[in-house]
C-alpha cells in the first residue's frame, strides 16, 4: 500500500470534514474506512478521490452525522482539481454510491470502530499537576491523533495504545512529567508493575517497543509539518474539544454538583407546570366540542367530577303490567 497515497486520500477527508463541519469521530471514521479499503485493493483499480467521499459519506452515517450525497460531492469539486475531479465520471453521485457498496462489501460491515480520543481524555484526569500544562499536553496529543489518520497505524494498534504513546510524546515534548493521582499511587496494583504510567492504565497487551514505534511514526510525520507542533504552538487556537472537556474533571478537584433543575420551564410555553396552568392551558388549545362549553370535561390536571345523580323514576302507583304512559321529560304519568 502506497503511503504517500492513503495520506492524500485521508488529508482530503480532513479538509473536506473541515468544509462539511463534521465532528472529529466522522474524520477519524471516514480515514479508518479508507485505510481499510486500500489494503485489500490497488489504487490503480479504484479512484481515490471517489473512495474518499465514499469514505466520508458513509462515516458521517455510521456516526449519526449524515449528508446529502450531492453535498459530498459538490464539496470534493471544490477541493480537488479538475483533472482529480474526473475520476467521479459523468455521474458523481452515482459513482460514488457505487464505491459505497463495494466499500461496505470490504469492510464487511463492521461499524464497531473505537478511536484514541477517549483515551487520551481518561488518562489525562489520571495525572496530577497544573491544569495549563495538562491542557497543552491533552491538545498535543489530541494534534497528534488527527495527523495519525493520515497514516494507518489505527490499523496495526488499539486505540488505547495509540492514545498511551501519543500523550507520552507530548508530555516529552511540553516538558511535563507525568505523575498519576494520588488514589492510583495508593494502589497496591500500582505498586507491583515495574513499567511507565502507561502500563497501569492500558488495558491492551503493549510493551515498551509499540509504544516507541507509534511516536516514532509521529515524529517523522511531524517533521513533515513541524510547524503543527512546534514547542512554542499556540495550542489555545486549536479547533478541538479537548481543552474543554479536560477542564470539566480534575483529579484534585471534585466536580461541583448539577444545577438545580428549573420546573417552570419542563413543558415549553407554558409559565408553570402546576395543574391549573396546564388546565387553563390545554382549555386554549382544544375546540369545545359541547355547544361551546367546556365545564362538564374533564382537562389535563383536572379531577374527574363525579357522576351524576341517577334520574328517580317517578312512582305512578300502577302495577308494572300496567304501568301507564311514559313521558321522556316527566316520566311515568
Amino acid at each position: 500500500v502506497s503511503t504517500q497515497s492513503t495520506g492524500e486520500g485521508a488529508k482530503f477527508i480532513q479538509a473536506a470534514v473541515k468544509e462539511l463541519r463534521l465532528t472529529h469521530e466522522t474524520m477519524a471514521t471516514g480515514c479508518v474506512f479508507f485505510h481499510r479499503f486500500f489494503m485489500f485493493h490497488s489504487f490503480e483499480k479504484f479512484n481515490r478521490w471517489v473512495m474518499a467521499a465514499s469514505c466520508l459519506f458513509l462515516a458521517g452515517k455510521v456516526e449519526e452525522t449524515p449528508k446529502l450525497s450531492k453535498d459530498i460531492v459538490r464539496t470534493a469539486k471544490n477541493l480537488l482539481s479538475k483533472e482529480q475531479f474526473t475520476g467521479f465520471a459523468l455521474n458523481p453521485v452515482d459513482e460514488m454510491l457505487l464505491y459505497e457498496k463495494i466499500l461496505l462489501q470490504t469492510v464487511k460491515f463492521d461499524f464497531n470502530i473505537i478511536h484514541p480520543y477517549k483515551f487520551i481524555l481518561k488518562y489525562a484526569k489520571q495525572f496530577r499537576g497544573e491544569k495549563n500544562r495538562k491542557g497543552d499536553v491533552v491538545q498535543m496529543a489530541w494534534n497528534y491523533c488527527n495527523e495519525s489518520f493520515c497514516t494507518p497505524v489505527s490499523l496495526h494498534y488499539p486505540p488505547d495504545v495509540i492514545a498511551g504513546a501519543l500523550l507520552t510524546l507530548s508530555a516529552k515534548r511540553c516538558k511535563f512529567h507525568i505523575n498519576l493521582s494520588r488514589d492510583v499511587e495508593k494502589d497496591d496494583l500500582y505498586e507491583q508493575i515495574d513499567a511507565p504510567w502507561w502500563g497501569y492504565l492500558i488495558e491492551s497487551s503493549t510493551s515498551v517497543d509499540d509504544i516507541e514505534e507509534i511516536q516514532n511514526i509521529m515524529q517523522r510525520l511531524s517533521e513533515e509539518k513541524a510547524d503543527l507542533y512546534e514547542d512554542e504552538v499556540d495550542v489555545t487556537a486549536c479547533d478541538s474539544p479537548a481543552r474543554d472537556e479536560l477542564s470539566d474533571v480534575d483529579v484534585e478537584e471534585v466536580a461541583p454538583p448539577p444545577p438545580p433543575r428549573d420546573n417552570k420551564r419542563l413543558i415549553p410555553g407554558l409559565e408553570s407546570t402546576t395543574h391549573a396552568h396546564i388546565a387553563k392551558r390545554s382549555r386554549d388549545m382544544i375546540a369545545p366540542t359541547n355547544g361551546g362549553k367546556m365545564d362538564n370535561i374533564p382537562m389535563l390536571g383536572e379531577p374527574h367530577p363525579p357522576p351524576p345523580p341517577a334520574p328517580r323514576r317517578r312512582d305512578s302507583g300502577r302495577h308494572r303490567e300496567n304501568p301507564g304512559i311514559y313521558d321522556p321529560n316527566r316520566g311515568f304519568l
